[in-house]
């Protein structure tokens, strides 16, 4: 009896063996299936619902419209970052790919967790710039909604038209927008005047000069600097009407000064222009320095220091043709004087 039994408890544990045997890799892959499982995890918003709601308000700013405005963006590591540079090239932006931090309209989308009285959520911003967007959504009975206000921040107050329909949710108590100050990191202003170079123009203490309208003052806010350099050759970038794209002829123009350039020596004048009428609010001024900020983000993306571009703008509601181009940027390479 004790023989039998002893072999019975044997078969059994070996037969134990045996299933666990088989199972184990089973279990393994139900525990790593687990891991990123459906029913292991709250349902996640719509990514694409949320991507269309944030980028429809950035668009409505005049210097992203996105069919004036060139966007930087990094390459996506998220599905929300994925989404969100599909929906930017969807409304029409030019993207332009970087592996860092470059670009005046640097696109920044991410997801913040964010402690308040129902517990901790997501808050999901895009930045582009200094400019963003930010908002709170949830999954509502198997539908994505908007769980507050849209909040934007780093510009002044405009009329935001909310495209909260998308969310089959109407009358919706959090269908509004607020307009609250900027609070991301510093960002060094790369249109501002420059610091160091090669004249003590650029090393003076003062404040940083308030770049004023070239047609208001008839002279150059850095005359000061120019004194001590003569032009060497000088082009006029043609832009079509009420638009900010360079097309191909200009950006070959660009190229030839880069390659002409000396940044030991030589300094470039971006002048930005836009004289008579626009169907833009205030576009002008938008023209004119819109078009001075993306020849001098060419040029920064061609490999230029930001402090051998210095750009500034001339415009009117009227024509100025005996002294600057209508639409277009006076782009003049300068060389320092031989002393």
């Amino acid at each position: 009896m004790v023989r039998f039994k002893s072999s019975a408890m044997v078969n059994a544990r070996i037969r134990k063996i045996l299933l666990l045997s088989f199972l184990l890799p089973g279990l393994t892959a139900c525990s790593t299936l687990g891991l990123n499982a459906p029913w292991d995890k709250e349902p996640r918003p719509d990514y694409d619902l949320i991507a269309e709601n944030l980028v429809n308000s950035l668009a409505q700013f005049p210097h992203l419209n996105p069919l004036m405005a060139t966007v930087q963006v990094a390459p996506p590591r998220s599905r929300f970052e994925r989404q969100i540079e599909s929906e930017l090239r969807e409304r029409g932006y030019k993207v332009e790919r970087v592996a860092g931090h470059e670009g005046l309209n640097r696109v920044t989308p991410e997801i913040r967790q964010i402690n308040s009285e129902e517990g901790e959520q997501d808050l999901y911003v895009l930045s582009v710039g200094q400019l963003s967007v930010e908002r709170q959504y949830d999954v509502v009975a198997d539908k994505t909604v908007p769980t507050s206000e849209q909040i934007i921040r780093g510009t002044r107050e405009r009329a935001i038209n909310l495209d909260d329909d998308i969310f089959d949710v109407p009358d919706s108590e959090y269908s509004a927008v607020a307009f609250k100050p900027y609070d991301g990191p510093g960002i060094d202003d790369v249109l501002a005047p420059p610091e160091t170079g090669a004249l003590d123009w650029f090393n003076r203490e003062e404040p940083r000069v308030i770049k004023q309208n070239i047609y208001e003052t008839m002279a150059s806010n850095y005359r000061e600097l120019f004194a001590g350099y003569e032009d060497v050759d000088q082009s006029i970038l043609v832009f079509p009407n009420d638009s900010l794209r360079l097309g191909d002829v200009n950006k070959s123009i660009i190229e030839r000064y880069v390659a002409e350039m000396d940044p030991d020596t030589d300094v470039l004048s971006v002048i930005g222009c836009s004289h008579g009428d626009t169907r833009i609010s205030n576009g002008n001024s938008l023209l004119a320095l819109g078009r001075a900020n993306r020849v001098k983000e060419a040029l920064l993306f061609s490999g230029l220091e930001h402090d051998r571009i210095l750009e500034e703008g001339c415009w009117a509601p009227q024509l100025f043709d005996e002294v600057m181009p209508r639409r277009g940027v006076v782009l003049t390479l300068k060389r320092q004087k031989q002393s």
